[in-house]
């Protein structure tokens, strides 16, 4: 089974420079777990619930659903951007619209657990292709036409914070879901 799936605890590199970024990586490892916790033993009626809009005219705020479909897309997303930026010359990395991919991928019509078994999936490929990685190899950039010029340590570090952000708006959504209404 280890060998089935990349651990960076596993199959460590011990060339100089390779783990000064295991601070980035066990994050990304362990966040595919982490929602899996989260949304243990969840709903129907919780996975879709959808609070109103904060403000009049604007869009309604996601669901737990699809948070979930988006965080699978953006991890498909962020590998390739991250092997072009590994095994590329400063390649460029076209935007994506999050509205259309949700559209587009029905994330409210598909099981929750298909898309969560698949953001594990993409996952796993990341991992192991970012503890390949030597630590200079963390400097290569890539040409974003939004945000400009980005490394992947730089790349690394969004993706963590962004994840970590959704979980939590998962959580909150999943608390809001179930408490008493007034």
């Amino acid at each position: 089974m280890a060998a089935e799936t990349p651990n960076v605890f596993i199959f460590p590199r011990n060339e100089p420079g390779t783990t000064g970024h295991l601070d980035l990586v066990e994050p990304l490892r362990a966040f595919p777990g982490g929602l899996r916790d989260a949304l243990a033993g969840i709903s129907d009626a919780e996975a879709l619930y959808r609070p109103a809009p904060a403000g009049a005219g604007g869009p309604a705020p996601w669901c737990i659903k699809e948070i979930v479909g988006h965080l699978r897309d953006a991890a498909e997303v962020y590998h390739k951007r991250l092997y072009m930026m590994s095994t590329q010359t400063d390649p460029v990395l076209q935007p994506y619209d999050q509205d259309a991919y949700a559209r587009d991928h029905a994330y409210l019509s598909r099981p929750l657990d298909d898309m969560l078994r698949e953001l594990e999936e993409q996952r796993a490929q990341t991992v192991f292709l970012l503890t390949t990685l030597v630590n200079w190899n963390w400097a290569r950039t890539g040409q974003h036409l939004e945000r400009g010029r980005v490394s992947i340590r730089q790349m690394v570090e969004h993706m963590v914070e962004h994840e970590g952000q959704h979980l939590a708006d998962v959580r909150a959504l999943r608390a809001a879901a179930v408490a008493p209404r007034q």
